[in-house]
């Protein structure tokens, strides 16, 4: 199985080995700000399960954990809680195919900007998932 994804420009391409799981929008105010959107709609994998075909993307230090960008145009890209993190979040729209991938949860809602309406249908959590009892 593989799911191909890459940025804007098409000079940076990934490949996914396995599907994403945890699949959630974060409303939290860096990846706002590392996005420029309300929020971005991650899904995780092995980090073995992540393989960069074609660029060099940019990784960036930032409140303790890594972000990634598309080194030639700035796609916001990967996320990972730590350096030699064991997973690592995939923003699902860089996905050739993002479709199948829809969110299952809301987190860091506490951050959400007043006029994004959150689907009832989802559990939203005011901080991390992880982080309600």
């Amino acid at each position: 199985m593989e799911l191909a994804g890459g940025c804007l420009c098409g000079r940076t391409r990934y490949v996914l080995t396995s599907r994403p799981y945890d699949l959630g929008n974060c409303h939290c105010i860096d990846c706002r700000r590392a996005s420029g959107a309300p929020f971005v709609t991650w899904g995780s994998v092995p980090s073995g399960n992540l393989e960069i075909r074609l660029g060099e993307p940019k990784k960036v230090p930032h409140a303790q954990r890594i972000r990634t960008f598309a080194s030639c145009c700035g796609t916001p890209l990967f996320f990972e809680e730590q350096a030699n993190a064991t997973e690592v979040d995939v923003a699902i729209a860089t996905l050739d195919l993002p479709e199948p991938f829809p969110p299952q949860i809301n987190i860091w809602t506490e951050d959400r900007l007043p006029w994004v309406q959150l689907d009832p249908g989802l559990p939203a959590f005011l901080k991390s998932s992880r982080d309600q009892p």
